[in-house]
């Protein structure tokens, strides 16, 4: 499987040439872990991604999985597959979630005491915008830590396994007489 996705990734030659041959180019390209197809690479892509994916930054979430994969140097495509975890079609329903869950959560907690003073439209905007944020952050922070464990957990559990196939293997051919 990692020789079908390395066929779909660009080369590090190809990146270049499309980056450009300048400082930039060359540090992008140079990174370790951004292409790499290493299991905490891959890991900590889907991490990035769905932390990103779930809190509400639309508009900014590309920018932010390509520095988020830059400073954490984990793989940038896994991240940005992740990412599609907020599509257009789930995004209203997410935010949804995420307001009425950080409202329900810290609904009686939080006091705004200072926005007292604000147009009521305002208040109101910045309250339901603190309970969406923190809402998010609620569902955002398990889902990463949960995807990078699920996604090392199943990489191990298809490593063991095909070392099992192949042992078996091994045990069923007979030995060559010589």
């Amino acid at each position: 499987m990692k020789n079908t996705v390395k066929k779909w990734l660009p080369t590090e030659h190809r990146m270049r040439a499309w980056l450009g041959a300048g400082r930039m180019g060359r540090w992008l390209t140079a990174r370790k872990g951004l292409w790499s197809l290493h299991r905490r690479a891959l890991a900590g892509g889907i991490a990035v991604g769905l932390f990103i994916g779930l809190t509400p930054t639309v508009g900014f979430q590309t920018p932010l999985i390509l520095a988020g994969a830059l400073i954490l140097r984990v793989n940038f495509p896994m991240a940005f597959l992740a990412l599609w975890v907020s599509n257009p079609l789930t995004t209203p329903v997410l935010y949804w979630a995420f307001n009425r869950l950080g409202a329900w959560v810290f609904g009686d907690h939080l006091t705004f005491g200072a926005l007292a003073n604000l147009n009521s439209y305002l208040q109101v905007f910045l309250e339901q915008s603190a309970f969406m944020w923190l809402g998010s952050l609620l569902l955002a922070v398990p889902a990463a830590v949960l995807g990078y464990s699920g996604f090392i957990w199943l990489w191990r559990y298809g490593t063991v396994r095909r070392w099992r196939r192949r042992a078996e293997s091994r045990a069923a051919t007979p030995a060559d007489p010589a």
